[in-house]
């Protein structure tokens, strides 16, 4: 009577072990799935395979997802890249301009890469900010990591500037929809392409990108540029590719008196380094 007694105790513990053991060995491929969908399928291309060869400046801008509260690493990229000290209340400023929450509209799905990029610039006048929305191309990439919050915040955007009484027009590439506001902006169109959030004054720019990767010339093949992005992966907070030439300057200077304007005018200047 002791032994059958003992014997459905013992093999009560033993299948607790093996059922535990087997949940955790279950949730450890689920977590592998997760981490290899998150990184695979959420992650898109990067922009420079989706840009045409002949981009100006690229400006990446590094926040990891805990620093953007914050804003102690992106601070240090503008002041990098930009020559600028951000204002105090720029986060306040930025929210303004966008018509949203940062903290509950933008922090749910920005990844951690930010990029300014501007391509078909020539200056004309002294107002190289005003030049390089009427004579050239900026876009702004935002990393999404959600997509789907993503696009709550993209419509949330859309119905703020409408109420503003903007009117947007809605163009097709494919299964993606480029919005096209009528003010003139870096800020003009915008469109969720290849899981980045991406703005632009010039819709055409963000119908090519919709096109997508794996097409001759793109920025990713130029040599110089691929020594730039080794740059990107030891310089944690920001780090700027031009092409070398005098329009590529002028627009370093363009960007950042427009970011001076979003930013807030309490924003300092300063030579940027090198």
């Amino acid at each position: 009577m002791i032994n059958t007694s003992t014997m459905p105790r013992e093999r009560g513990l033993g299948y607790a072990f093996i059922g535990g053991l087997a949940i955790t060995l279950i949730a450890a491929v689920l977590g592998a799935l997760f981490i290899y969908w998150f990184t695979t399928v959420q992650r898109g291309p990067a922009p420079a395979e989706l840009l045409p060869a002949d981009v100006q400046l690229y400006a990446s801008l590094s926040p990891t997802l805990s620093d953007i509260p914050e804003q102690p690493r992106i601070e240090r990229a503008l002041s990098e890249v930009f020559g600028l000290t951000m204002p105090a209340d720029a986060a306040t400023n930025v929210a303004a301009v966008l018509g949203v929450k940062l903290d509950s509209d933008v922090i749910t799905w920005i990844g951690s890469d930010i990029a300014v990029v501007v391509r078909d610039f020539t200056p004309v006048t002294n107002d190289v900010a005003a030049d390089l929305v009427e004579n050239g191309e900026v876009l702004v990439f935002l990393a999404s990591r959600n997509d789907p919050l993503a696009k709550i915040f993209l419509d949330k955007y859309l119905d703020v500037r409408r109420n503003r009484g903007e009117t947007f027009t809605e163009q097709r590439a494919g299964d993606t929809t480029i919005y096209v506001g009528e003010i003139t902006s870096p800020l003009r169109a915008v469109g969720l392409i290849e899981h980045y959030l991406v703005f632009s004054n010039r819709p055409e720019a963000l119908l090519d990108l919709a096109a997508g990767p794996d097409r001759p010339d793109r920025l990713a093949s130029v040599p110089a540029f691929q020594q730039f992005r080794e740059t990107i992966a030891t310089v944690r907070s920001g780090a700027l590719y031009t092409d070398g030439s005098p329009a590529a300057e002028a627009a370093r200077s363009a960007v950042r008196t427009w970011l001076v304007k979003v930013l807030g005018e309490g924003t300092a200047i300063h030579r940027p380094s090198r």
